[in-house]
């Protein structure tokens, strides 16, 4: 392969560059997105139950279902939440991969499908939500000054209709848009006047508004289709159903005597403001496998183009969240910084080597690129912010093997060889320790993407990139970078000499080093390591109980740092959740809300903003979590000054009293409600609040908590009619009958539906239900009454029911099938979390468990250690397939561990880089920590290989290993200058994220590299000395 292409320069150069010309079509049109795709292992299961409360949904809904749900192997975590009217079940699993995921939930609905037929008749069909990663790539706001919500609602279906046109729109929907039914008031006292019960008049409207197939008619051979339709088609023909006739006077009782009947909008459960006014979102999904950015430019000009043309006056269209957006300015950010390092190694190598030695390094890294980008392209994984990180990281690596050949040209040059046998050997040579090197470098990458959970999933390309990148530059070492080199370096004696068209720029090089003095510097270094190595290999066993030492010293510095799982993500966006006192309407909290906007709109980081009151907002990131459905609950989405937030938020309490709020930024793994966390889990709730009272008043005791609060809230009030069974037996009165008539009675049931005239629309619900003029005490549940079944006649509720006021569990909170309550804190600024966690922890010392009650910590310490555990499984597996490759490549068991010593050298630059970087242990950091792993040992690599090459040919044991180490030392801090300089953008622009990792390697290569320098020549010394003792 060396040869041919040395031979073959015009074959390999029409070879590369139709490669280059199919790479760069790949990279313009594969896919882009913001961060890497994560199947969500967590799912849901709702069901609803009109009018149960929360311990009737617990034992009739929750209970069956978790009993079913928990035979599933590989579930993690069972959470419910039993509330008025409906069952919520969300199931984590365990670390698995993304198929073995999906057919867990084709299991789950193969059990809900199971438990269906044990679930209460009235209760409606269980809904799955497998879908917790989809999120809306475009979401607009749409309001307006003086226009009608239907007007609103129109627009937007309009809008809805133009986007769903185009391909690469997956599904376009609409919240917030009010819809419209028929309701009719019922008029309870003339109800009694004629002695009609509810039940009978929806009986009466169910009963005419039929469509049944008739058969068929066999008329003259014929099939004649007979349809008996009396399907409503206008409000009058509701207001015209007689609902009653007279046994006495045969009088007949037509709707419109006792009722109203109007066309209105549906009684909203929520409500949008875009910018403080009434409107709707509009959120886009985009299809899979697309080039986003392409896609939203074209949905742009479209969108455009509509505004012109089909808003009404006073109508605005808001842009609250585009992805593309950030997709591009991450893309444009890594890239640039991509440019940049890239630039940087090109000037180290420059600089230390020449403009040809540049040149032949430097031209095989956009062929690298373009070779992960085609791999990216056959394997789907799209280009986003990991990708891009990935290449970065391969820079220095990238170049590590050129320079490793390179410069074993020049030693053959300098030897006298001919520049054809230079380039042929003095690559042959250095081709087994640089495959060598690339293998243990792709040992300890390519084990980290086993990692499951969100944060290895989230990181499972880099590791795949970077040993794509690794084996692109073994490839281009052993066949690019000979043949730039036969083509650009001066030729021996042995041969013509060729063009000298660089000898220019060669020059100013020279000046330039010249006058910042490099040349005696680096000639003044290398005399002064001569120096020190001589006088280290002296006494070899001090000087390395000296560097142990160090190490040792240095990991008491760990505690002093803080610990973060994964940093917030850095864009100026935020969310704050407001909530009212609980069991508030959705006309109090949406008062609130008002005066909430009313501060936004006058604040002036703020840019936009958006409300759903009532419900969450569209989930318009993979690991935002909407807040849950309830009327005193709402949810901001605002674009503003996310160094302001804080700010923004205090103002809004000091201003808006009545409300409290939770401000929440975007995270990279699923956020937690609570950093600080304690559960307590048994049968009995009243127990449960008794212990969470004094759990509550311990965590406010502790530095560095802040808004304590329990995830379980006050207790509301209710109306319990309490059925009598024997009253209701003896009249013919079912439980159904009482809970349906109350139900229509008060919250109103649909009858039937009406077509509309527009057969395009769909058709209206027509509600029935007590007037709301009627509904202002709780008098009105004295005015029901029910038909008996085995006279006839009419019964008041209050013969066979008591009415009576409850206090109320507001919901019930079940943890792995046992009801929990959660205490959670928040962390004052400046507070260590882990420390904090530690002092609660302390804090429960002497607390009083009754027998069946469990205590357990959760939180940010919590998910921290099961990350950080997932990265033990692939160091080990790293650290036996270094030490294997090393064994082939030394054929001895005991010097790989010299090289597989100075691992830990790194540990000491690493956890000095982040103390004075002042950046967190997380996850990026110890990712950092392990990937470094492979890029040290080639150090070791490369020095012992050389060591041992010199040492027979010398009769001086000292003065070969100080000849080796001197020799080695240009390749080796030039590729340890290239990491730093190809990592340093990164550390400098590549924020909370990607910054402690380039942190991590940067001070873990330069120290590791300047201290192996040292201690793998002492320590081969010292083991070479004592086995020469010994034999």
């Amino acid at each position: 392969m060396i040869s041919w292409s040395v031979k073959h320069k015009s074959i390999l150069a029409l070879l590369t560059g139709l490669f280059m010309i199919l790479g760069i079509y790949t990279f313009t049109v594969m896919e882009r997105q913001e961060n890497p795709e994560v199947i969500s292992p967590v799912a849901s299961v709702t069901c609803i139950y009109p009018g149960a409360s929360p311990e009737d949904i617990e034992k009739l809904i929750v209970k069956p279902m978790e009993e079913k749900i928990d035979t599933i192997a590989g579930i993690k975590k069972l959470e419910s939440y039993s509330v008025d009217s409906a069952g919520v079940i969300q199931i984590t699993l365990k670390d698995m991969s993304d198929n073995e995921i999906n057919k867990k939930w084709d299991k789950l609905r193969e059990k809900i499908d199971d438990i269906k037929p044990e679930l209460p008749a009235d209760a409606e069909a269980p809904v799955i939500n497998t879908d917790f990663s989809s999120s809306y790539g475009l979401i607009m706001g749409l309001s307006g000054e003086d226009n009608t919500n239907q007007e609103i609602a129109d627009v937007a279906k309009q809008m809805k209709n133009m986007l769903s046109k185009d391909t690469d729109v997956k599904a376009v929907d609409i919240m917030g848009d009010e819809k419209q039914q028929v309701e009719i008031a019922l008029n309870m006292s003339k109800l009694q006047q004629y002695g009609i019960a509810p039940a009978t008049v929806a009986a009466q409207l169910t009963a005419r508004n039929i469509n049944i197939p008739g058969g068929n008619l066999e008329l003259s051979g014929m099939k004649i289709p007979i349809q008996v339709s009396g399907e409503y088609q206008s409000m009058e023909e509701i207001k015209d159903t007689i609902v009653f006739v007279s046994v006495d006077s045969g009088t007949s009782v037509y709707l419109k005597n006792v009722a109203e009947v109007f066309q209105t909008e549906v009684k909203p459960e929520k409500q949008v403001y875009v910018n403080g006014k009434q409107g709707v979102l509009i959120g886009v999904k985009y299809a899979d496998g697309i080039n986003i950015l392409n896609v939203e430019k074209r949905l742009q000009d479209s969108i455009r183009e509509f505004e012109k043309t089909k808003l009404y006056a006073g109508m605005k269209l808001t842009e609250l969240n585009n992805q593309a957006s950030f997709v591009k300015s991450s893309i444009d950010m890594f890239s640039d910084n991509l440019m940049v390092g890239i630039l940087l190694v090109f000037v180290v190598v420059l600089i230390s080597m020449g403009l040809r030695s540049a040149a032949v390094v430097s031209i095989p890294i956009p062929i690298i690129c373009i070779l992960v980008f085609g791999y990216m392209y056959l394997t789907r994984i799209p280009l986003h912010q990991v990708a891009v990180a990935s290449l970065m990281i391969s820079l220095s690596l990238m170049v590590a093997n050129g320079i490793v050949a390179n410069d074993n040209i020049h030693v053959y040059l300098a030897k006298g060889e001919s520049l054809t046998n230079a380039c042929i050997n003095g690559v042959k040579e250095v081709s087994i320790p640089i495959l060598t090197s690339s293998l243990t470098t792709v040992a300890s990458f390519l084990p980290l993407a086993m990692m499951n959970g969100d944060a290895g999933k989230f990181v499972k390309t880099l590791p795949i990139l970077v040993s794509v990148a690794l084996a692109g530059s073994y490839l281009t070492s052993l066949t690019i970078v000979p043949a730039l080199g036969h083509l650009l370096y001066k030729h021996s004696v042995d041969d013509k000499p060729v063009n000298t068209k660089f000898s220019n720029i060669n020059v100013w090089k020279q000046k330039i080093m010249k006058k910042l003095r490099l040349k005696a510097f680096f000639e003044k270094g290398k005399a002064l390591y001569g120096q020190l190595l001589n006088f280290a290999l002296k006494k070899p066993r001090e000087v390395l109980l000296f560097f142990v030492a160090l190490l040792v010293v240095s990991t008491l510095i760990i505690p002093t740092l803080s610990v973060q799982l994964f940093p917030p993500v850095e864009r100026d966006q935020y969310v704050l959740n407001v909530t009212t006192q609980d069991g508030s309407t959705l006309e109090k909290t949406l008062a609130q809300c008002k005066k909430v906007a009313g501060v936004l709109e006058n604040e002036k980081s703020v840019q936009s903003f958006s409300s759903t009151v009532g419900d969450g907002f569209m989930k318009y990131y993979v690991t935002f979590e909407p807040e849950q459905q309830a009327t005193n609950k709402a949810q901001f989405l605002i674009n503003g000054t996310r160094a302001e937030a804080a700010a923004v938020e205090k103002k809004i309490l000091r201003e808006v009293p009545g409300i409290t709020t939770t401000l929440k930024y975007l995270e990279i793994s699923l956020p937690l409600t609570y950093p600080i966390q304690v559960r307590i889990s048994g049968d009995d709730i009243e127990k449960l609040r008794s212990l969470e009272v004094d759990i509550e008043d311990r965590c406010r005791t502790v530095p560095g908590t802040r808004n304590v609060k329990d995830n379980y809230g006050d207790n509301s009030y209710r109306l319990n009619v309490n059925v009598n069974e024997e009253k209701a037996n003896l009249v013919g009165i079912t439980n159904y009958d009482v809970a349906s008539t109350v139900r229509m009675a008060v919250n109103g049931l649909e009858i039937v539906k009406m077509k509309q005239k527009d057969l395009e629309k769909d058709s209206l619900p027509v509600i029935a239900k007590i007037s709301d003029k009627d509904k202002t005490s709780r008098e009105i549940l004295n005015t029901i009454f029910l038909t008996s079944q085995i006279t006839g006649k009419n019964v008041p509720l209050t013969q066979i029911a008591t009415i009576e006021t409850q206090s109320s569990l507001n919901q019930i909170i079940r943890r792995n099938s046992q009801r929990t309550i959660t205490i959670g804190s928040y962390v004052e600024d400046g507070y260590n979390t882990a420390a904090v966690m530690e002092n609660v922890e302390k804090s429960m010392e002497g607390l009083n468990l009754p027998d069946g009650y469990t205590l357990e910590y959760g939180g940010e310490s919590e998910n921290s250690k099961d990350a950080f555990s997932s990265m033990t499984l692939p160091t080990i597996i790293a650290g036996i397939l270094i030490y294997i490759i090393l064994v082939f490549q030394f054929g001895d068991l005991l010097e790989p561990l010299i090289i597989m010593g100075t691992i830990p050298l790194s540990f000491i630059g690493i956890i000095w880089g982040l103390k004075w970087m002042n950046y967190p242990i997380g996850f990026m950091a110890l990712l950092g920590a392990i990937s470094l792993m492979g890029v040290v040992v080639n150090n070791g690599i490369v020095l012992l290989d050389y060591i041992k090459v010199l040492l027979p040919q010398s009769n001086d044991f000292r003065e070969a290993i100080v000849q080796a180490c001197e020799t080695r030392m240009r390749p080796i801090m030039i590729g340890m200058i290239t990491t730093v300089f190809s990592l340093l953008p990164l550390m400098i622009s590549g924020g909370p994220l990607w910054a402690p990792m380039a942190t991590s390697v940067i001070f873990g290569m330069m120290l590791s590299t300047v201290l192996t320098m040292i201690v793998i020549p002492c320590a081969y010394a010292l083991i070479a000395t004592r086995r020469a003792e010994q034999k």
